[in-house]
């Protein structure tokens, strides 16, 4: 039993990761100042380098790409059609009407929180020219007539066909999944790149200034590829969403870990640390803080690379490919891993100025937490378990993933074939 193909090249998101941080580098205080003055999200630049790196390279050498037997072909299939361009683009239009008029509605995206997203927002608006261009180009060329634009533009003409509706709810709910992620991923990333520059600028011999710089680095190289990945949901790149989370329950263990959701989850129910944290509690022993520090960046470092292996396809709640390679070669879920294990590093919540009992409050919270992320874990695997190369990649962590001893001792962390069973089993008829 082999390990299914991943959905992208690791080694290829590996270079263009490379080009990302020479682009951050360039946008940095002092490199090239008069970024800000050509575009307005200056974080876009690195972003773009990035995805024309891959995007190039799956283009010129299609054994790169997930698919060999791509959704379009080279040559036109039938003549382009003006009116079901028309549609398409009507269906769009209508979407990012609604998409302006929650952020409109919802006080959430009101203030000054969101700006870097309303800069992104026109630093690319003038790709809009291309869209009818691809929309032309698509549409001789896709070996699928029905597509979510066609559907959901035939909705609003009351044209619907057999077969739209999965495509409309696939749209719209994959279009709530990017109105919510992109803001939020658009806005850390302009503070992580912040955050990194006023490290970089206070390194010095000391351990704190070089462990800030790493550490910020290792989440702005994450949310470089957060932002990549909600901003290329095309089929141009093969990293259109194939299906989104079906369940209630999926969605509530995802938001809840992010705003507005999460600072009122967080501070009034999960609340797991306090006054006490890994730097102030190792003052004392600087050879341990020194080892304590260097295992938080290798825990942040394993986090980051994982949301690298996805390339062009990361996005929460949805399924756009099944990544194997990368940290996932080793662990089904190394994010989650890595990120709750950091969490217990750097709040060390089993240590308390307020004594035991508060310590022993304090782990249990922090054990709520992983719980969440367990059940995060669970219900992208019944999700993605409607595809059988999930299933197959599973099943083979199971014999051959770094866990597996631990597995066998704790059943709970085996994947069983019963849930691929179940999902496939309650999967809507095509």
């Amino acid at each position: 039993m082999r390990c299914p193909r991943s959905a992208t090249n690791f080694g290829l998101c590996c270079v263009a990761l490379t080009v990302g941080l020479s682009l951050v580098w360039m946008i940095a205080p002092g490199h090239f100042a008069g970024a800000a003055s050509i575009i307005p999200y200056a974080p876009l630049i690195p972003c773009l380098g990035i995805v024309a790196v891959i995007a190039v390279s799956e283009w010129l050498v299609p054994r790169l790409r997930s698919d060999s037997d791509p959704w379009y072909t080279a040559r036109a299939l039938r003549p382009f059609d003006i009116g079901r361009i028309g549609v398409r683009l009507l269906g769009l239009g209508a979407t990012l009407a609604l998409v302006g008029f929650a952020y409109w509605l919802l006080p959430e995206y009101h203030g000054d929180f969101y700006e870097p997203y309303w800069q992104f927002l026109r630093s690319i608006a003038p790709a809009a020219v291309l869209v009818p261009v691809y929309f032309l180009w698509a549409d001789s060329r896709s070996r699928e007539t029905r597509d979510e634009y066609l559907a959901f533009g035939s909705l609003l003409c009351n044209r619907l066909q057999s077969g739209d509706r999965p495509l409309v709810k696939r749209h719209l709910l994959g279009w709530t999944v990017k109105a919510f992620f992109l803001p939020l991923m658009t806005v850390y990333l302009s503070q992580e790149l912040r955050a990194l520059f006023g490290a970089l600028q206070s390194v010095g011999l000391h351990t704190m200034p070089i462990y800030q710089v790493f550490y910020h680095l290792s989440y702005a190289t994450d949310l470089l590829f957060c932002v990549v990945g909600y901003s290329t949901t095309l089929r141009l790149f093969d990293s259109q969403i194939r299906s989104v989370e079906p369940s209630v329950a999926g969605w509530l263990v995802a938001l809840i870990c992010y705003q507005p959701f999460y600072s009122v989850v967080g501070r009034f129910y999960l609340q797991y640390d306090d006054a006490t944290y890994w730097d102030n509690w190792l003052q004392s022993w600087p050879a341990t803080r020194a080892v304590w520090a260097v295992l938080i960046i290798l825990l942040a470092s394993i986090y980051a690379v994982c949301t690298v292996a996805f390339g062009l396809r990361f996005s929460n709640l949805t399924h756009r490919g099944i990544i194997t390679s990368g940290p996932y070669r080793f662990s089904k879920h190394p994010a989650y891993l890595a990120k709750n294990l950091s969490w217990w590093l750097i709040s060390v919540p089993f240590v308390s100025e307020l004594g035991w009992s508060a310590a022993l409050r304090n782990s249990c919270l922090l054990i709520l937490v992983n719980l969440v992320y367990y059940a995060r874990a669970r219900t992208e695997e019944r999700h993605l378990s409607r595809d059988p190369t999930y299933v197959a990649y599973a099943l083979w962590i199971n014999e051959h993933g770094l866990l597996r001893g631990l597995a066998r001792m704790l059943p709970f962390m085996r994947f069983e074939a019963r849930i691929g069973a179940e999902a496939n089993s309650s999967a809507p008829a095509r």
